[in-house]
Parts: structure tokens; sequence; C-alpha cells
């Protein structure tokens, strides 16, 4: 228990260490996310009838919820497309409890990383669009989920990066499917319960806008979280054993 809070304390001495060396870059990267919301509000107010706009705080915290999805879904695939590159990944590998408990370690300290640049995005959201939250007791409940359906997919594409190493046409085919994908939440309907993230998402925004608890968007919710962090736990440790048993994890 101790070797395990001495390396998850080194992994947060890492995350801020390059929090501190590269603040240049995640500066920039704050603004990109916020003028990415500026271009969805108003491509929204030019393609949306004025009588059938949304709500602008239904679009800042779909989008919010969208930052903190993609900034998960990047992680793994992240760690271990540098690790290989730097020749780390098979050292990892040979560290205490093997690679899986590395990556999980660093996911924790990035992790929570992600959280606070995606609060900062929101706050400045607020501010700039004036949207006032009503917050309810419950909201974790509804991140907790979408936090769970994140990390299964991150865990997912780490698989993948594992036995092919480069899906960087794979990643962001992906990642601008999302985008719009996710937008779609933002006029909800009942058929988007048993979408993918869909009942997080919705559940996130009730929660901070003082909507009443759903019971059955949460348990779908949570089914659909559970669900992907098993599948990408099973899918890691299955192309895990594959790329050792055919000698290629440190190949690049």
């Amino acid at each position: 228990m101790k070797i395990g809070l001495t390396q998850l304390q080194a992994e947060f001495i890492f995350a801020a260490q390059i929090l501190r060396r590269y603040w240049f870059n995640n500066l920039v990267g704050t603004f990109v996310d916020l003028v990415y919301f500026y271009a969805i509000l108003v491509a929204v107010r030019n393609l949306v009838p004025g009588e059938n706009l949304p709500g602008t705080s239904s679009l800042v915290l779909i989008y919010a919820v969208l930052q903190l999805t993609l900034g998960f879904y990047v992680s793994v695939y992240h760690f271990i497309r540098t690790d290989a590159l730097q020749g780390t990944l098979e050292h990892m590998a040979l560290a205490r409890r093997g690679l899986l408990y590395q990556l999980f370690m660093r996911l924790l300290a990035h992790g929570t990383v992600i959280l606070g640049q995606t609060l900062l995005v929101l706050l400045i959201l607020l501010a700039l669009t004036g949207v006032t939250l009503k917050v309810t007791s419950w909201w974790p409940l509804g991140v907790g989920a979408v936090l769970l359906a994140a990390i299964g997919i991150s865990l997912l594409m780490g698989a993948l990066t594992l036995y092919f190493r480069e899906i960087n046409s794979l990643f962001t085919l992906i990642q601008f499917t999302l985008i719009p994908y996710f937008l779609s939440f933002i006029h909800w309907q009942p058929y988007m319960a048993y979408l993918p993230f869909a009942p997080g998402a919705h559940l996130v925004r009730l929660g901070l806008t003082g909507g009443e608890f759903d019971r059955g968007i949460f348990l779908l919710a949570l089914f659909q979280g559970l669900f992907l962090l098993a599948a990408g736990l099973l899918a890691m440790v299955y192309m895990y054993r594959l790329v050792r048993r055919r000698g290629i994890l440190g190949r690049f």
C-alpha cells in the first residue's frame, strides 16, 4: 500500500511538472477549447431557427461533458504511444505490478488534471455567456457515470494502441464523430437514453440546472459506464497478453 501511494504521489508530481514546464501549450489549448465553443455556438444559432434554439446553458454543459470525455479519450493512447516512442514501454512493463498498473496510476493523476482543466473551461464559459447554474445535491452521480464511460473508451483505444501503435487516423475519425454526436444531446429525446454517453450527459445537465433526479436515466448511465469500463479492461488485458506473447510490446 505504501509503495502504491508513493508511486501515485510521484505521478502527481510528474503531472504538476508537465503543467509547469508546458504552461504555454496548456494555455493555448484552453484558448482553442473556447474558440471551438464559440464556433459551435455561432453554427447552432445560424442553423437552428430562433424559436427552436436550445438553451445556452444546455450547450455549455454538454460541451463541458464533451471536453471531459475527449480528455480521457486521448489519455491511455497518449501514454502508450509516448512511452513506445521514447523506448520506455518495456521498462514500464517490467516495473512493479506490470504495465496495466502503471497506466492506471498515471491515469489517476492525469485524470485529476483533466477534471481541473474541464472545470476551468466551464467556469470561463459560464462567465462569458452569463449562464447561472442551479446545482443539485446529486450532480456527482452524473459526472461519475460519464467518467466511467470515458475511462472505458480510453482503455479501448489504449488496447488498440498496444497492438497497432499508429492509430492516428482512427483516433481523429472517432474524435470528430464525437463532437456532433454529443451536440445532438442538447435537444433531448427519449430514445437517446439508450445511446452511448447520452444518459450520463443528460444527467449532468439535469444535475447542474436544477432538474429532478431521473432514476431510470441514472441506471442506464451507470450500466453504460460499467459496461464500457469492463470492456476496456478486458481489451487491455487481452491485448497486453497478445503483444507479449508475440514479442512486439516494445516495437514501434
